[in-house]
């Protein structure tokens, strides 16, 4: 861990049109985003309440979430007031607000399903958003988690781009590694049990569905 530096840190340098930017001029970024936007919002489940995406950027996954539960409002939330904005700017229609992953500023059970794509491996302390997580879900409502799977492939490929060209405003960004049983400990240690469980792009990603236990 990279305890030395803060979150807003560690994230100063990723500009928050990142992704909407890079799926339009980086063939690799968009078959790789592209195919990871596609297969988290096939795990998607309709909803009658409130969603929440956690550490939603650009809000570029966010768009897919809402198009997919069809929510009645959709909330996210990023530690970053650069993306919050960015994507306020976009998505009006969002609800939408600086906060951090592991200390929500909701009432307990406030939303159907909570999203966290991508996140874990960013944040400090993984087991306080997976409690917070559990704090802010309805009864009868679903969680949804993506983290590298930190196979060989994703290590290797993750060394490339985090050294050279665009991809270089990540590094130091991973704080934490999800390979091994890591995620399923911190999901069992939390009161959820797994409902889903997907691991795609040649499995350098794993995408997760979960339910109170």
């Amino acid at each position: 861990m990279t305890g030395q530096r803060t979150l807003k840190e560690i994230h100063e340098d990723v500009p928050p049109d990142y992704y909407d930017t890079s799926l339009k001029t980086n063939l690799i970024q968009r078959v790789y985003h592209g195919r990871r936007f596609k297969k988290i919002s096939g795990m998607v489940s309709k909803v009658n309440g409130p969603v929440l995406d956690i550490g939603c950027d650009g809000g570029t996954l966010l768009e897919h979430i809402a198009a997919r539960a069809q929510a009645p409002r959709v909330v996210g939330i990023d530690l970053s007031d650069e993306a919050v904005a960015y994507t306020r700017s976009k998505r009006p229609d969002f609800d939408l607000l600086v906060g951090d992953a592991e200390r929500l500023p909701f009432r307990d059970g406030s939303f159907e399903a909570i999203f966290a794509s991508e996140v874990l491996e960013h944040i400090h302390h993984p087991e306080k958003l997976f409690l917070e997580v559990r704090r802010c879900l309805s009864a009868g409502g679903y969680g949804l988690v993506a983290v590298p799977s930190e196979t060989p492939l994703f290590k290797f490929l993750w060394f490339l781009w985090t050294r050279f060209g665009k991809g270089r405003v990540w590094h130091h960004a991973h704080v934490q590694d999800f390979g091994g049983k890591a995620l399923d400990h911190l999901i069992a240690e939390a009161g959820f049990r797994i409902v889903q469980d997907n691991r795609f792009l040649l499995g350098m990603l794993r995408a997760v569905k979960i339910a109170p236990s």
